[in-house]
């Protein structure tokens, strides 16, 4: 396991509370341009995520690939609230999310399963280019604030761009709620948005 320079759990500490952060920071800039929009990247493992409250930091135990589900929860939970509170506050800036599915990139070169069955499993997953396709749907097409896009076919691992399924955890309100709370302590950053 590895670190931040803050002193963060790497996974939760980049994916998460470095989004939390730099969002925070643009958002100013943001709410000055129409038409902005904050796309938070996920991944289809936070259908699986669990954020452990009680060990954030993972001080406790540490499973690489649970801490980067409950990660990948987190950026579901964040741009979920992001999205409540600017239209709570009536902002020109729009939140929504996206996942590239499975993309057959370097990723998962160390991961002893792929590198066995790598060539095999190839010819079942999105190509890089075509794993970017959410992210872009997300960033410039016509998408509903606060939606969630990725590939919409075989099992949300490859296919064309679309709405997403999203894990119920990832829309309650009092988790997404909790998360805000708990990254700003964290953090130190307040974005300064009423809840919804």
């Amino acid at each position: 396991m590895t670190r931040t320079e803050q002193g963060f759990e790497s996974q939760f500490g980049v994916n998460h509370l470095g989004v939390f952060g730099l969002t925070t920071l643009l958002l100013p800039k943001l709410a000055e341009t129409p038409g902005s929009r904050v796309v938070v990247t996920s991944s289809i493992a936070h259908l699986k995520g669990r954020i452990d409250w009680d060990d954030l930091n993972a001080e406790k135990s540490y499973n690489k690939n649970g801490r980067y589900g409950g990660s990948k929860l987190a950026n579901a939970l964040f741009f979920f609230e992001l999205d409540r509170r600017l239209r709570a506050a009536d902002s020109p800036v729009t939140a929504v999310g996206c996942h590239p599915g499975v993309a057959s990139t370097s990723l998962g070169r160390h991961m002893g399963i792929i590198q066995l069955v790598g060539p095999i499993v190839g010819l079942l997953l999105n190509s890089a280019a075509k794993g970017a396709w959410p992210a872009l749907q997300a960033a410039t097409g016509k998408v509903m604030p606060g939606g969630y896009y990725g590939p919409t076919g075989f099992g949300g691992i490859r296919g064309p761009s679309g709405e997403a399924k999203r894990a119920p955890d990832a829309q309650d309100p009092t988790l997404s709620k909790r998360l805000w709370d708990v990254s700003i302590a964290m953090t130190g950053i307040d974005p300064g948005l009423a809840p919804a």
